[in-house]
């Protein structure tokens, strides 16, 4: 029942501060006490028996699902301006596969934090990774 109020809307609110991280990593700790016979435990070692993984990786993970649906249009958003593509000055597509992000400058640390922006270099080694094992 914890799980959802978590995870809602991550991709949009992405956590930043340590603290933040922090309290919400110690609500999740708390509920998976509650289970019995977990309760003396590790929090990691919880995770595992539980085979849950951490809020991190969920966060991850929902950020590279919400890309996935932008860049292939299941969303009716236009999503170039945010999750722009990477493509050279021919209009060919650059190494690696179709879909690269371009990597663009941000000045701002809340800006830096949107989805756009701390998506590319996860979302590209991602893909990279994908074309390997393809190869």
């Amino acid at each position: 029942m914890v799980w959802p109020h978590l995870e809602y809307g991550n991709v949009v609110w992405h956590h930043q501060l340590k603290k933040d991280i922090d309290l919400i990593e110690a609500v999740h700790c708390r509920a998976t006490k509650m289970v019995p016979g977990l309760h003396n435990i590790l929090y990691a070692d919880r995770l595992k028996r539980m085979d849950l993984p951490s809020l991190m990786q969920c966060r991850l993970h929902g950020d590279v699902i919400e890309t996935y649906k932008y860049l292939h249009v299941i969303y009716t958003i236009n999503s170039s301006p945010y999750l722009p593509l990477s493509v050279s000055d021919s209009g060919i597509v650059t190494r690696g596969h179709s879909l690269k992000m371009q990597k663009r400058e941000c000045k701002s640390v809340l800006r830096a934090n949107t989805l756009g922006f701390r998506i590319v270099n996860l979302w590209n080694s991602y893909l990279r990774r994908l074309c390997l094992l393809q190869l």
